[in-house]
């Protein structure tokens, strides 16, 4: 980090479009609450655990378990670290993340499960679920976020390529061998986050383009619809939540609007470009919503949730409901109070919910929670149509992620409407701008000097330029 004219910078990412390679290009420092210094290596690493976690049971089985070992080793001695240090939210994000877990295990430590399902699901769910979760405390500023969301994209980028190009069982691609719907899920995270990107002009538009055909190409082609609603309205939210912020709005919000206007008016009126099993969705839902394996599923549920004040035990559904053929419900909100009981089940709707609330708020000035709100939004509605407890790493890991943004605005501060570092070059000030790193407003100081020419208007620095798009060229909006 250097100082320069009483302004406090940080060297440009190495990944930015004509960033100086001897690191002497800068850009001013904004001290924002949850921007905490970590360098290119460091947030890599810690970007990269989380996605490992979130990821590994889409490669094929040697490497996953590759990935997965990986990912625990780097997450233990990094929480050992975080602990260290003096000032962390850290140790806040973990204090909730036990309560909430403890909160899961407390059925199972008073009535131990009677099935091998039940066992492997409390044991999965105290450790690997857990560690996962736990793991989102490396994150130590919204510099790791951005790096978690670009190597999301890419990992989800590999999978759609291993979608697209693996045969199909039925009209279902399988990719590396998974899970159709956890395949889908993958890529429905990197949609948002692509998104993110673009709107916070870390991303120019062709390549945000590019990725969008490549990663919607590869979640048609698992034939999955639950994700595939679900990141149409976790989409939805993070463009609702950007129009909604008091800083950095500008036209690719409303170009996100536009698109998606379109896009839902084109597959309303021709459904048939869509696969085979999304068309059946579009033509007739009532087939799924009534008619369905799922519908039959959650009428059982309704009726022993009704039934079974304190839950009928983990891993006792199938038994209880007579679908011995499924071994849970496939819809989360209906397994944990059937299983967990009410208090336990309506304690972690409860505490979604007040995440989310919290989230909706605070992105009104901060676009790292507007992210995460969308993630969270994707998540819920995933976990609504299939998979177990253990099989929703992405919602636990989206809560505890919100449970940092709020965190980082908690500890050091609520945010002003002062951009963050992440909130894009054209969102930045610069030292022109009168702003210094502690947010607080400066006199007016020329920007020309040896290498310092501020350019044409509409244009990007070369510090500040997008991926994709070359320095020089035109951005978009002033910095305010």
């Amino acid at each position: 980090m250097m100082l320069r004219e009483g302004v406090a910078t940080e060297p440009a990412p190495p990944w930015s479009a004509g960033a100086d390679p001897a690191g002497s290009a800068s850009r001013p420092r904004t001290d924002v609450a949850g921007d905490a210094r970590s360098g290119f290596a460091s947030s890599t690493v810690r970007a990269v655990t989380l996605v490992l976690f979130l990821n590994f049971d889409q490669f094929p089985r040697l490497i996953g378990r590759t990935f997965l070992f990986t990912a625990a080793g780097l997450a233990l001695p990094l929480l050992l670290h975080e602990f260290s240090r003096r000032t962390t939210a850290a140790r806040v994000v973990v204090g909730w993340i036990l309560l909430l877990f403890g909160g899961l295990a407390l059925p199972a430590l008073l009535h131990w499960p009677e099935t091998d399902y039940g066992r492997q699901k409390v044991v999965l769910l105290m450790t690997l679920t857990l560690l996962s979760t736990l793991a989102v405390a490396i994150v130590r500023g919204r510099r790791d976020l951005r790096m978690f969301a670009w190597l999301l994209i890419l990992s989800a980028a590999i999978l759609a390529v291993a979608a697209l190009t693996a045969g199909d069982s039925g009209g279902r691609s399988d990719g590396f061998g998974s899970n159709p719907i956890w395949l889908a899920r993958a890529i429905g995270a990197a949609l948002i986050a692509v998104a993110w990107l673009y709107f916070q002009r870390w991303l120019a538009m062709w390549l945000a383009a590019s990725l969008t055909v490549l990663l919607s190409l590869g979640m048609f082609a698992t034939g999955s619809r639950g994700p595939l609603v679900a990141t149409v309205l976790g989409l939805f939210v993070l463009v609702l939540a950007g129009l909604r912020r008091k800083t950095a709005r500008g036209k690719r919000e409303w170009i996100g609007v536009t698109l998606m206007a379109g896009l839902v008016v084109t597959v309303m009126t021709l459904p048939r470009l869509l696969p085979p099993r999304m068309y059946a969705l579009i033509v007739d839902p009532s087939d799924e919503l009534f008619d369905s394996a799922r519908a039959e599923m959650r009428q059982r549920t309704l009726s022993m949730i009704a039934e079974y004040r304190g839950g009928v035990g983990y891993g006792n559904w199938s038994g209880v409901s007579g679908l011995l053929s499924f071994n849970y419900p496939h819809n989360l909100w209906l397994e944990l109070p059937a299983e967990a009981g009410w208090l336990v089940g309506g304690a972690f709707i409860l505490a979604t919910v007040v995440v989310a609330a919290r989230l909706w708020g605070a992105a009104r000035v901060d676009s790292a929670a507007g992210f995460v709100l969308g993630l969270l939004v994707f998540a819920v509605v995933a976990v609504s149509t299939s998979g177990d407890v253990n099989a929703d790493r992405p919602l636990f890991t989206a809560l505890a992620l919100g449970i940092l943004v709020l965190t980082w605005t908690r500890v050091k501060g609520r945010p002003g409407p002062q951009p963050s570092v992440l909130d894009g070059p054209a969102a930045r000030p610069s030292s022109g701008d009168g702003v210094a790193g502690d947010g607080r407003q400066r006199p007016r100081r020329s920007v020309s000097g040896p290498g310092r020419s501020p350019g044409p208007p509409g244009t990007y620095p070369a510090e500040a330029a997008p991926l994709g798009r070359p320095a020089g060229t035109g951005g978009g909006r002033a910095a305010r």
